[in-house]
């Protein structure tokens, strides 16, 4: 790619992370609290689409910082606008997780089966969670018995479901104390708890991002040496914008997923995914370009 096509494309990644993130919102304020005469099921589809609009607040937040900040402390002032794609770097793989989540969660399973101990699990492994946290007012140790309460429920029904029950008698006492909170992702085809990245391989996403893109970004969030080392050379030679850039082009793919999977799971926004031609080839654009990494690279 030449440097006026490199430019050129820089300019596409910025307008269509607008044009997908305005879609994505979009889809989301479609009428789609819809009535299934199941509260488990009206339940599970409330706590997807709230998954979706702290997907779009994230989101929204990245593309605030891409335009730069303006920022001086007490003793220190900025000498332009700071651009933060260490955050920004942070924020897109908050992103990656949270487009994974959904899912695995909430769009990939197709029996009921499959769907009750996905969410039930997920569920229950917050509740648990929260164990480990002071109770610092009545208010929040009322909270904390009322939680326990309906952990009893979902134990009681992930003890009625048969992909609960085929894990091992180990496995469900790890689960069932809190000591391994992560078997809402075990998939009984694999019989373990997969990971990420097999998340992301089951999305549809190249292996570069689900193996290498994912794991840079971890090593950004945990402080890892090769981040830190980059930070500095980005910093040094003045390519944050770049960088951000960089970032940009990863959400894009992962907002066109999100909008895809949304679109697939609430009955309004499919009808607007149906109707809306330029949205499609949008969203389809840079589900492709990821899913063309591996070749290309």
């Amino acid at each position: 790619m030449t440097q006026p096509e490199m430019e050129q494309f820089k300019v596409i990644i910025k307008q269509d992370y607008m044009k997908l993130l305005d879609l994505l919102a979009h889809v989301l304020a479609a009428d789609n609290y819809l009535s299934f005469g199941d509260a488990d099921e009206n339940e599970r589809l409330s706590i997807a689409r709230g998954l979706t609009d702290k997907f779009v607040n994230h989101a929204v937040t990245l593309l605030y910082l891409s335009r730069g900040t303006d920022q001086g402390l007490i003793s220190y002032t900025f000498k332009s606008k700071l651009f933060d794609f260490a955050s920004i770097d942070v924020l897109t793989r908050v992103l990656l997780e949270a487009c994974l989540t959904f899912h695995y969660v909430f769009y990939a399973p197709t029996t009921k089966g499959e769907k009750d101990y996905r969410y039930w699990a997920y569920k229950a492994a917050a509740i648990v969670e929260r164990r480990d946290f002071p109770a610092s007012s009545e208010g929040v140790k009322r909270k904390i018995a009322e939680e326990e309460k309906e952990l009893d429920k979902l134990i009681d029904k992930l003890k009625s479901n048969t992909i609960f029950q085929g894990l091992a008698k180990g496995k469900k006492a790890q689960f069932l104390t809190g000591k391994n909170r992560d078997l809402w992702r075990w998939t009984p085809a694999t019989r373990k708890v997969l990971s990420w990245r097999e998340i992301a391989i089951d999305a549809g996403f190249s292996e570069m991002m689900a193996s290498k893109i994912y794991r840079y970004l971890s090593g950004v969030a945990h402080s890892g040496f090769l981040s830190v080392f980059l930070s500095v050379e980005t910093q040094r030679s003045g390519t944050q914008k770049d960088a951000i850039i960089n970032a940009m082009s990863i959400t894009n793919a992962v907002i066109a997923n999100m909008i895809r999977e949304y679109c697939g799971l609430f009955p309004r926004a499919q009808e607007l995914w149906n109707t809306a031609q330029q949205m499609r080839e949008t969203v389809n654009w840079w589900i492709q370009l990821d899913r063309g990494l591996d070749e290309n690279l």
